[in-house]
């Protein structure tokens, strides 16, 4: 390979590892929502996969089960967790495609 050819191979690793840190941190700063119990626990989640927000309906807590609210608490979180890694693969998917790399290399 000679040196014009590796330059430009370079200079377009180089865009695409600052496409892939840009996309990062989009999904990172965005958050998504699940709930459980019929909305009675709503968790949301960053793209980074932090709970960031926790509802628990003040009706579900005068029950007094609260084997049944940490299920419900757990199922909430778990599926935003869930959702959250559905929104970053579809990103990923997303930049794969426009630099035409194959979708499992990113």
């Amino acid at each position: 390979m000679n040196g014009g050819k590796m330059g430009k191979m370079l200079k377009q690793m180089q865009k695409v590892q600052a496409e892939m840190l840009k996309l990062q941190e989009d999904v990172n700063s965005r958050t998504v929502e699940a709930s459980s119990g019929g909305g009675a626990v709503r968790a949301v989640v960053s793209g980074a996969k932090e709970l960031v927000e926790l509802h628990i309906d003040p009706e579900l807590l005068k029950e007094e089960d609260v084997e049944m609210v940490q299920d419900l608490i757990m199922g909430a979180v778990n599926e935003a967790i869930r959702v959250a890694d559905k929104m970053a693969n579809s990103e990923m998917q997303k930049l794969s495609g426009s630099l035409g790399l194959p979708k499992d290399l990113l």
